[in-house]
């Protein structure tokens, strides 16, 4: 990649504003959904370690296993009186149960010293001699508590269709005067938020969470729901994200997420159950009538689906906990302000931009690309709160950049490479494409035939016009219907144009040199018989843009010389390595062909070839006329040159070249005044009589010190 022109730079603004639109729709209409693989990874990262304000009472192995989770409902009624005596905040049954519970069955009352269940057996009421059970104490109210403890008490909606039944078939018929108004039920609704991950809490002011939350600190959970920074899930229910700790499947008696078995704190011994219950001092508990390991209430979570996460499922009590952790702690994981939303996108989108744009090579924006990516995922990784930031759309956006600087490149390209075929050869243009990124054309040594045309009286031209655009527009006019021919239709190389001169070249090997030579001759004669037509049509052309009498001058004094010759060049790059370069053709034949050309001056012809071309000429069946031997200046070795033109042309007819060869032979000889020529050969005949009067004929060779 390159600098841009500033017309180019303009353009930047406009992408980044683009790529930042792009991004910021996405990340409003998408949101999160599209960065939960890796937020859901942050997530378990960052894992909560601690319970501060929850606690789990479990079933555990010290309950035989006959008894059943109705049996063991006093059981948890114990425990709950135990806690809220040793000073918990509140308690929870997360269990959805039925209130017409049968009532003839024993239930378990406490636990013994030496493990064996007290059981509340079913009453005999002895009728003759058959025996009719009646329900035992426990059955009566599996759920009977003191009436200090449903204040807070809290239990979860109970089977469809038990609502109806009243709540003394649970908590017996004393505690009716102690249920709260508003009744124990809380909702333990999970909400997924049409995704089969749960990761967010319900914030209804009837669901456990908050309840249980309120417990603790009504004040503080009051303040929080009142937020506008809720997000809304499934049914328009307020949410959150919860902040999950890892899943545990067993008991433990740990300060950091306290699972305590049911059996010690059912103890038949009061005191101990006492002292256990003293543990989640200052704790709401949740009740969970099954064992720590069983899946009947698992959740999937980020636990279970997160990249390199330990999937894991997570018990529903420990989900609630942790809803109740993540409200009380305030630590949910949240996004970033809007604002750092916005600043992060725009930054993304001018690296992407100007990146791609700048950078030279283009696997740096793919590494510009990646460490933006380390750097969003490091912000979820390691924020301790702040974690869910919008990579996707921050990647989308400097994706969006990147295609649009490699979209301005690629129009750029195509302007250049437009450019290019108007100012360089197609034949280079295509030989330099073929070349390797970085890679340098090596100068090559090349076998060419080179053409050089020039104007005769440009000087004058320039001197009667006077107007710059007069003369640029004259000679455009010029090479368009003379010059162009050489590379549309023969295969010429453009080298150069120089003011009125012209110079082609064609390269060649030996497989291909007989048809260069034919492309070159054919192309000279072609090129001529074009500028003829030119130069008879310059008053009908231009008689309204010039002043009559400039066009006659000009007619009058303009005309146009060929030289061609061939040899060996060295074809490359010219020009300093940094600046500006050209390429081009050095070499003997360039030189030669230039003081060739300038001798159609000093003859009567508008072409003059070396003797290489002779064998070509006589194949395609173009007569020649041998001029004679010369030296021009710059060499020391002599060529003999031949003008060339059409058959047709009386010049050329073969009375007029076998009197002019007479002539000549003893011209070269010193003998100028021996043999008559033709006056069609006059100003052959001057120029050699003036080089022979300044004593440029040495034997048989005309030394030319002019150019």
């Amino acid at each position: 990649m390159q600098w841009l022109p500033w017309i180019a730079q303009k353009r930047l603004l406009p992408m980044v504003i683009v790529a930042f639109m792009a991004g910021n729709s996405v990340d409003y209409g998408l949101g999160n959904p599209i960065d939960y693989w890796i937020h859901d990874a942050a997530v378990v990262f960052q894992a909560r370690t601690q319970w501060q304000h929850t606690a789990i009472v479990v079933l555990d192995s010290a309950i035989p296993i006959e008894v059943t989770r109705l049996q063991a409902l006093p059981l948890f009624a114990r425990a709950s009186e135990k806690l809220i005596a040793a000073g918990a905040k509140g308690v929870f049954l997360d269990a959805n149960l039925p209130k017409d519970i049968e009532g003839v069955m024993p239930y378990a009352q406490c636990i013994e010293q030496n493990g064996a269940i007290r059981w509340s057996e079913p009453n005999c009421l002895t009728v003759g001699k058959q025996c009719q059970l009646r329900n035992s104490l426990a059955g009566n109210a599996p759920l009977k508590m003191s009436a200090e403890v449903f204040p807070f008490f809290r239990v979860a909606p109970y089977l469809p269709g038990q609502e109806v039944f009243p709540d003394f078939l649970l908590y017996d018929v004393d505690a009716e005067a102690f249920i709260p108004k508003t009744g124990l039920v809380a909702l333990d609704r999970l909400i997924s938020n049409d995704s089969a991950v749960a990761r967010w809490m319900d914030l209804s002011e009837q669901h456990a969470a908050i309840t249980l939350a309120k417990f603790i600190a009504p004040d503080h959970v009051a303040d929080s729901v009142s937020h506008d920074n809720l997000d809304v899930c499934e049914q328009n229910l307020p949410c959150r994200r919860i902040r999950f700790s890892r899943p545990v499947y067993s008991t433990q008696f740990s300060r950091k997420q306290p699972i305590v078995p049911v059996s010690k704190l059912a103890s038949c011994d009061d005191k101990e159950a006492l002292e256990v219950a003293a543990f989640l001092k200052n704790r709401v508990v949740i009740l969970q009538l099954t064992v720590p390991h069983e899946a009947t209430d698992v959740h999937i979570t980020p636990f279970t689906s997160a990249l390199l996460g330990p999937h894991l499922l997570t018990p529903g009590a420990q989900y609630l906990a942790d809803a109740v952790e993540t409200l009380l702690m305030n630590d949910h994981p949240r996004e970033p302000s809007r604002w750092f939303k916005w600043a992060v996108l725009l930054i993304a989108a001018c690296l992407g931009v100007y990146a791609s744009v700048y950078l030279k090579h283009h696997y740096w924006l793919w590494v510009i690309g990646a460490l933006l990516f380390l750097t969003m995922a490091a912000l979820c990784f390691l924020s301790p709160v702040t974690q869910l930031w919008p990579v996707g759309a921050t990647l989308l956006t400097f994706i969006v950049g990147g295609l649009e600087g490699i979209a301005l490149h690629l129009l750029i390209g195509f302007k250049e490479g437009r450019l290019m075929t108007q100012y360089m050869p197609q034949q280079v243009h295509t030989l330099l494409l073929s070349l390797k990124e970085n890679e340098r054309f090596c100068n090559q040594r090349h076998q060419v035939i080179v053409l050089m045309s020039d104007l005769t009286g440009y000087t004058a031209v320039t001197g009667l016009l006077k107007e710059p655009t007069y003369l640029i527009e004259l000679m455009n006019d010029y090479l368009n219907e003379t010059s162009y021919i050489l590379q549309n239709n023969y295969g010429g190389w453009l080298e150069n144009y120089v003011a009125d001169m012209v110079c082609y070249y064609w390269p060649f090997k030996n497989s291909n040199q007989t048809q260069a030579y034919q492309n070159a001759l054919q192309g000279a004669l072609a090129l001529s018989a074009l500028q003829k037509r030119f130069f008879t049509d310059l008053p009908v052309r231009y008689h309204t843009k010039f002043d009559a009498k400039v066009l006659h001058n000009i007619s009058r004094v303009i005309d146009a010389g060929i030289g061609l010759s061939s040899g060996t060049v060295v074809m490359g790059d010219l020009g300093p390595k940094r600046g500006v370069r050209k390429f081009g053709i050095l070499g003997d034949p360039v030189n030669l062909t230039s003081r060739v050309e300038s001798l159609t001056r000093y003859f009567n012809t508008e072409i003059i070839i070396t003797a290489d071309f002779l064998a070509t000429a006589t194949f395609l069946g173009y007569p020649t006329r041998r001029l004679g031997c010369f030296r021009v200046k710059g060499r020391e070795q002599a060529e003999m040159l031949y003008a060339i033109g059409f058959a047709d042309d009386q010049r050329f007819q073969a009375d007029m070249i076998k009197a002019w060869e007479s002539w000549l032979f003893y011209a070269e000889r010193g003998r100028l005044n021996q043999q008559d020529c033709p006056d069609i050969f006059k100003l052959d005949q001057d120029s050699l009589r003036k080089w022979q009067a300044n004593n440029l004929l040495h034997k048989g060779v005309w030394v030319l010190d002019f150019k």
